[in-house]
């Protein structure tokens, strides 16, 4: 198949002109060492395969920079595009080497059953990767615009994982789907990286996304909607009341204050996931939410709690603290606040138009009925009829197959996700309600 680059309709060609090559394939899968990084595996035809790294090579410096953690590594190839230059120093067998080779560039995705396009969206001071599938020689197509949970994972990697099972689903059902990069991931150019901006940005972002998405010449602009996964579920009415979409879905997601949400998370994961009996949960949770109450409520930062030293260990180990690191589980720490402090109740009732709230039966993530419920009755109580809500049975956060929380869990320890235990009726709720709209 021929690879073609489609460039934003939003981008001028001078400016287009002047964009950066496409990412770096790095190629390498490692495991902190003592002393470095260690070798685990070399993909085929990636920079670190030109570099002729071996299994067990102690990596501890690349173009110049001290590798000494997988944080530093990821800092220090974050950022190599195709053509490039890199130094690697590392040691083999006890004896220090260093090894040069020119980045190889990431292949582009292709498919049987779609149009696969990579756009630039002009965002900030700097453009965002966005790669659009349509179903393959459709002209006129309604369209999803796709907003995940709140990890920092690039849309490059979306068709290995239940992000891919479900929009090859949709494509199949004759919808196109628009995925947009968060800030700095994938071959997002100079933009501020994913892990230091907040949840104001994500919002910004896929926002740009939907405009793009308006601005498509082959998507039906009466039949746009959103769909929004885990965190993404909250920013989907934060983006969609900006816009006028057809309809919008959401699956494990929150709605009440994110400091009350986490409460009742951690009195089902702590002995589902910490082997803490029922009298050390509650412990835990006597102690934590003085801290929360702190921390989102009063806007206390994590510097001053641990000063507390009634809080310190926890702060430590819970909130994530490390000096001079703006790290709060995967993102900066000023992300979560921010989400305490959405209205999501105005924000639902803002909408006019058609939502379908999903939960799994097994989401030991997203762990309360109340959630959805809570959305669903939220939307009618303004918009009566607008909302419907769905219960998948055996289905848990990341979309697969378990019977039980435990079996989510151990399924999860596993990494069965990508072997095929997706779990289809996701699909098929999600298809059913869009065709009925």
């Amino acid at each position: 198949m021929k690879k073609i680059l489609f460039l934003s309709l939003v981008v001028s060609l001078t400016a287009v002109a002047q964009t950066p090559p496409r990412k770096a394939l790095i190629g390498l899968l490692a495991k902190p060492a003592a002393n470095g990084i260690v070798a685990d595996s070399i993909l085929p035809n990636s920079s670190f395969a030109a570099l002729a790294i071996q299994k067990g090579d102690i990596i501890t410096g690349i173009n110049g920079n001290s590798i000494n953690s997988m944080e530093s590594y990821g800092k220090s190839v974050s950022g190599i595009r195709a053509g490039e230059r890199i130094t690697v120093v590392f040691t083999r067998n006890g004896k220090l080497s260093q090894a040069s080779a020119i980045a190889v560039m990431r292949p582009f995705e292709q498919s049987v059953i779609a149009d696969v396009q990579y756009d630039w969206v002009k965002f900030r001071n700097g453009y965002l990767r966005a790669i659009t599938r349509k179903p393959k020689g459709k002209e006129k197509c309604p369209a999803i615009l796709l907003i995940p949970g709140y990890g920092c994972g690039s849309i490059e990697n979306y068709m290995s994982s239940y992000n891919g099972k479900l929009l090859t689903e949709w494509l199949k059902a004759g919808y196109a789907v628009i995925t947009i990069e968060k800030s700095g991931l994938g071959d997002s150019y100079n933009c501020v990286p994913c892990t230091e901006v907040d949840l104001a940005t994500d919002i910004e972002s896929f926002d740009a996304g939907y405009t793009y998405m308006e601005q498509l010449p082959f998507t039906d602009k009466n039949k746009l909607y959103i769909w929004g996964h885990s965190m993404g579920g909250v920013i989907a009415p934060e983006v969609a009341k900006r816009h006028n979409p057809k309809g919008v879905m959401v699956f494990g997601t929150t709605f009440r204050p994110w400091s009350e949400f986490l409460l009742e998370m951690h009195r089902v994961q702590k002995p589902l996931l910490d082997n803490l009996n029922y009298l050390q949960t509650e412990d835990f949770m006597r102690k934590i939410q003085k801290i929360y109450y702190e921390f989102f409520v009063l806007r206390r930062t994590r510097e001053a709690l641990l000063k507390n030293p009634e809080y310190r260990d926890l702060v430590i180990s819970e909130l994530g603290y490390k000096e001079g690191s703006n790290d709060m589980w995967g993102r900066h720490w000023a992300f979560w606040p921010q989400i305490d402090s959405l209205n999501l109740a105005q924000s639902w009732q803002s909408l006019n138009c058609p939502v379908l709230v999903l939960h799994g039966e097994t989401d030991y993530e997203s762990c309360s009925i109340a959630e959805p419920q809570l959305i669903t009755r939220t939307v009618n109580e303004k918009h009566p009829g607008n909302a419907s809500m769905v219960i998948v049975p055996e289905l848990d956060h990341f979309m697969m197959n378990s019977k039980t929380w435990e079996e989510a869990r151990d399924n999860f320890k596993k990494q069965l996700y990508a072997k095929g235990n997706f779990n289809y009726r996701i699909a098929e709720e999600t298809i059913r309600w869009l065709n009925s709209h």
